[in-house]
């Protein structure tokens, strides 16, 4: 154990160590939790709350894993995991056995899982736990009968676990559709000035979210429909899952909105003679949204989600420098859209944490603690400057036009 961590916190009893632990953590501060966590271990006296240090014990745990010092950190996973409290032993079996998985050791996890299960507290615990005990028997070549029994087990782990799928169905189906009816591609392209020069998408506001299930044009080509259609809709899948990951259903669907809108606003004012289609402003708004909150709540981010974050960011430069050389010698990439959709992105990942993430004192507390009022705030502003841009967009775009480049 550090010795950094066996210097004594402000606070002087368990109870006031907790608290200084628990408010580090949920805001993001995994050094000073780990700090406030350990010295509420090392101070616990045999008067004190025997469960109470135990949990201190997993929290000083979990804010060293995102400072990721393993070593120190499985020390107090030992103790939590041998709680006598069936709640804080699963939490801290499951947490051991993820960090097993992480580092390769699959038949260790598939053990660890397997003690965490029968320490599960609630139904729906358990069911995720028999869902990667299913896929530890599958990866470690055990019993087809024992894995399908665990994903049987596992069936209803999560109510809104398919609704990142589902946007990325929909958005098929309706560029199918699109594909096969150019009127109605006609009618959900962005279309945003008339043949004369005048303003066409202020009469038609739906055409800020239609844009994003049409492909390929209208009545376009069947192989730059199909290429089109298909990298976006792999990007979405991946995209969406990650924002489903940090920050849960309702918020990826109603923020993909959001960001198909900012992406079709920058695109309308910088790009305006000719119509867009396509769900990539959304695609970027998605990963700017995942990057934002990577960047600015590193701490609540999982690790293995950071790594990936790491390469997608990269991925995601590529895309942008060849989308403006492509642009540049007279290819049809929108990348004021694409530039929209990682800006808006970006703003809600930045400035609002991760709510699926774990937090301590939602873990211990019978009810949900802190002001959700931040999160509105920003969500309501976001949504009033889109307002204005456009009811302006027309202005801004002639302005746009004057510019030399």
């Amino acid at each position: 154990m550090s010795e950094a961590l066996r210097q004594p916190s402000e606070a002087t009893d368990l109870p006031s160590r907790m608290e200084l632990g628990v408010d580090a953590l949920d805001r993001g501060d995994a050094e000073g939790a780990a700090l406030a966590f350990a010295a509420a271990v090392a101070g616990a006296t045999p008067s004190d709350d025997r469960i109470l240090a135990e949990r201190a014990a997993y929290g000083a745990a979990e804010a060293l894993l995102r400072l990721e010092r393993d070593d120190e950190a499985a020390e107090y996973l030992e103790i939590a995991a041998n709680s006598a409290d069936q709640e804080l032993r699963f939490l801290a079996l499951r947490r051991r056995a993820m960090e097993e998985v992480r580092r390769g050791e699959l038949p260790v996890a598939l053990a660890t899982y397997r003690q965490a299960e029968g320490s599960a507290p609630t139904s729906a615990a358990r069911a995720e736990i028999a869902s990667r005990i299913g896929w530890l028997t599958k990866e470690t070549g055990g019993s087809s009968l024992r894995s399908q029994a665990a994903f049987r087990r596992a069936r209803g782990v999560s109510a809104s676990a398919w609704v990142p799928r589902a946007l990325v169905a929909v958005t098929i189906v309706l560029s199918v559709l699109t594909k096969f009816d150019p009127a109605l591609a006609e009618l959900f392209a962005l279309e945003k000035i008339t043949s004369s020069g005048g303003d066409f998408l202020s009469s038609s506001p739906w055409r800020l979210v239609t844009v994003a299930f049409v492909h390929g044009g209208i009545n376009p080509e069947w192989q730059s429909w199909a290429l089109h259609l298909g990298f976006n809709v792999i990007a979405l899948d991946i995209a969406a899952q990650l924002v489903y990951r940090l920050y849960g259903a309702r918020r990826m669907l109603s923020w993909y909105l959001i960001g198909v809108i900012g992406a079709s606003l920058a695109s309308a004012i910088w790009f305006p003679y000719a119509p867009s289609v396509g769900a990539s402003g959304g695609v970027f708004a998605l990963f700017g949204i995942a990057l934002g909150a990577e960047w600015a709540h590193k701490p609540l981010v999982e690790r293995g989600m950071r790594e990936a974050l790491g390469r997608v960011g990269g991925l995601l430069l590529i895309n942008i420098v060849l989308g403006f050389g492509i642009g540049f010698i007279g290819g049809g990439i929108d990348n004021s859209a694409h530039i929209g959709g990682l800006v808006t992105g970006l703003i809600l990942g930045v400035l609002i944490q991760p709510t699926r993430v774990e937090a301590m004192r939602r873990r211990w507390t019978a009810t949900v603690t802190g002001w959700r009022g931040g999160e509105v705030l920003v969500t309501l502003a976001l949504s009033a400057l889109l307002l204005a841009l456009f009811a302006n967009w027309f202005d801004l775009a002639l302005w746009r036009d004057t510019l030399p480049f």
